[in-house]
């Protein structure tokens, strides 16, 4: 067996071993998600049963629960609780830059990114919704068997740093994940080209605490993940003021460019628990 053979295969045994954990834990905070907060739940279009409410003018009788209503005065509908959109389509920035993690956090970026993408994923095809990699050539589906083939796709760099639209149909939503610091102009053109499709767009913008604090303090060098960027700092302290500023600027701009086009905006940092996100991200899933 060729040396060439040898790496793949072993590269491919590594990712089939860490596909497991990565759903399990997706799938865990999921389900703490559903479990351990009532406000996930509301009426709406679904399977899943939510609660009885008087009928009233231009209610469909084919909704009256007629053995509930002999059991009281009034006549009751069986409302249902709502479910996610038809079709979810996931992108979860891959690049070099995500792999960044300070001592502030709990892990990289890439890592929150990619549990918060699937974390979201299990919530959807709990619901019998579609789910889709953005940018992928293959169709979304439903079905337990996805979880695997996306954790499998996150796992595999982005080759453009922005997510391109694709073959997206309307009464989808596209989830982005990212840290966002790319050109604003940029990320402004790729947004433009996915609403243009009818798609419903929330974006997630996931940094490392010290990305929006710059914590240290004396001499030090920053070193460009996705660029060959070097630059050396004498005092750190000095430059904390603009540099929360410039961060801010970059924040607000991509968030003005989202919210123009209907999108919505959360942040997550990778020192905050990740439930907490996952349950805005699932509550903003409502109809538009």
């Amino acid at each position: 067996m060729s040396a060439d053979k040898q790496q793949i295969e072993l590269k491919a045994r590594r990712l089939g071993n860490a596909l497991p954990p990565l759903v399990v834990e997706a799938e865990r905070i999921a389900a703490n998600v559903m479990m351990g907060n009532h406000g996930l739940r509301r009426a709406g279009p679904g399977e899943t049963f939510w609660a009885f409410r008087p009928y009233s003018a231009g209610d469909s009788a084919q909704r009256i629960d007629w053995r509930q209503s002999a059991k009281s005065q009034d006549t009751l509908i069986r409302e249902r609780e709502w479910e996610v959109a038809n079709t979810l389509w996931l992108w979860v920035n891959r690049g070099p830059r995500m792999n960044f993690k300070s001592h502030l956090a709990r892990d990289t970026k890439a890592h929150q990114a990619k549990l918060l993408g699937l974390a979201m994923a299990v919530l959807a095809l709990r619901a019998h919704e579609r789910v889709g990699l953005l940018g992928s050539p293959e169709r979304a589906s439903s079905g337990r068997h996805m979880l695997e083939k996306l954790a499998s796709g996150l796992e595999r760099a982005n080759e453009d740093a922005l997510p391109l639209p694709g073959t997206l149909q309307r009464a989808s939503t596209a989830l982005l994940i990212s840290d966002f610091l790319d050109e604003p102009d940029a990320i402004a053109k790729s947004l433009s080209q996915i609403a243009a499709t009818g798609t419903r767009g929330l974006l997630v913008q996931v940094t490392d605490p010290a990305e929006e604090t710059l914590p240290w303090e004396g001499r030090a060098d920053f070193i460009g993940l996705d660029a060959p960027l070097r630059y050396k700092a004498n005092k750190v302290q000095s430059l904390r003021e603009d540099y929360a500023k410039a961060f801010l600027d970059q924040r607000n701009a991509v968030k003005a460019a989202a919210t123009r086009l209907g999108f919505s905006f959360l942040l997550h940092r990778t020192d905050q628990p990740l439930a907490q996100t996952v349950l805005a991200l699932y509550q903003r899933l409502g109809p538009s």
